[in-house]
């Protein structure tokens, strides 16, 4: 850990998404530090620290450039103790391994992989290592995901669209629309939080029941694939044990919507999240319940609800930040004192309520993709059912 507890940070790329979570993690409650720069242009990484850190008082103290920038960082021993990867799908594994290797914790942007077999591998490197792989998933570390997870007693059916309308540029240069970078396009980009969602609330939180087989089959229902054969938009169904349903439309065609409804057989309420990606400002966000019932020879729809909150003290970046730094701490300090149990997917020994989360959130990470492997399984195989 760096000066004052801090865990220090350093940066692969300089790509769009990495501007929000640098200015994030460099806030007091994220507790880390972005301590190092890579970029394979020298112009690139200077113009990305002059934007980005303008207005934080502690800059990143080492710039690494060229076409090994990303390996001198890598292989820097004092420029950080973790790093955070927002590159490509397909660069993952290596530069993920490297980390891992060279001792450093790692924070990777969503999809985790190629396939689930890949982030296996990932994970258990970082069991061997003694380093923490955490995906880069905002909401799941906002205090209202929790709620929303309780929000409606026996959830059965969840329905989440998840879309936005790129323009000329985005389908011809985004990294997204392309094969050889994140070949999974909305499947891999905004299918992966929807499928999230599901896991945690048919979960309800438990890990272990996730980890007993909780997703039985995915269906890709209606998919257009752009020419690179990426998907753009697509209609997905989940199905879980006991009849539990997951629907997702996810779309590059589409305005912007993130809204996800969740249902259940006896409840009273319906939840109704329309920023559950990505929070509308302010101090709570907020989960709608409403009820509806017919009067008038069933001719008037009549409807009423309440709101819960959540606070917002703490942006979902920022709280992912400090999630991250925390448990990496805790793995530092206990799993080389007790025994991984890579099997039952326990990569990191220890007692603490840290070492645990540390554990159960790379299991969700797996899950998440394992489901996104069975619906691009899907979709080559013309939109057939696939167990899992």
């Amino acid at each position: 850990m760096a000066a004052a507890n801090k865990l220090s940070v350093g940066v692969i790329g300089c790509a769009n998404i990495a501007k929000k979570n640098c200015v994030a993690a460099s806030t007091p409650f994220a507790s880390c530090s972005i301590t190092a720069i890579s970029s394979r242009s020298d112009d690139k990484a200077r113009e990305f620290v002059n934007e980005v850190f303008s207005g934080i008082e502690q800059r990143p103290t080492h710039i690494f450039s060229g076409s090994d920038a990303y390996d001198k960082l890598l292989e820097s021993k004092e420029s950080c103790d973790a790093v955070y990867i927002p590159l490509p799908t397909k660069l993952h594994e290596a530069y993920v391994g490297t980390a891992l290797r060279n001792q450093k914790h790692v924070l990777l942007e969503k999809p985790v992989a190629v396939s689930a077999q890949s982030y296996r591998d990932m994970l258990s490197i970082a069991s061997q290592e003694g380093k923490f792989l955490m995906d880069g998933t905002m909401y799941v570390h906002q205090t209202r995901t929790k709620q929303i997870v309780k929000a409606i007693p026996n959830a059965n059916r969840i329905h989440f669209n998840f879309t936005f309308e790129g323009d000329e540029d985005f389908f011809k240069n985004n990294v997204r629309v392309k094969k050889e970078g994140d070949f999974m396009g909305c499947i891999g980009d905004l299918a992966w939080y929807c499928v999230r969602m599901g896991l945690l609330v048919f979960s309800d939180l438990n890990a272990d029941v996730l980890r007993q087989g909780l997703v039985k089959e995915v269906q890709v229902v209606n998919c257009e694939l752009n020419d690179d054969g990426v998907p753009i938009d697509a209609d997905c169904m989940v199905y879980f044990s006991d009849k539990r349903v997951l629907s997702i439309h996810c779309s590059f065609k589409h305005p912007l919507n993130q809204t996800v409804n969740i249902f259940g057989t006896g409840s009273e309420y319906t939840a109704t999240i329309t920023d559950v990606i990505l929070p509308r400002k302010g101090e709570h966000l907020e989960i709608s319940l409403s009820k509806q019932h017919l009067i008038g020879y069933d001719q008037i729809c009549c409807q009423e609800g309440k709101v819960l909150q959540a606070s917002n003290a703490h942006v979902q970046e920022v709280c992912m930040w400090h999630n991250f730094a925390k448990w990496a701490q805790k793995i530092d300090e206990e799993s080389s004192q007790a025994a991984a149990d890579v099997e039952n997917e326990k990569w990191w020994g220890g007692s603490s309520d840290e070492v645990k989360a540390a554990n159960d959130i790379a299991s969700y990470s797996l899950h998440t993709q394992i489901v996104l492997d069975g619906l691009m399984e899907s979709i080559q195989k013309g939109g057939v059912r696939i167990q899992l």
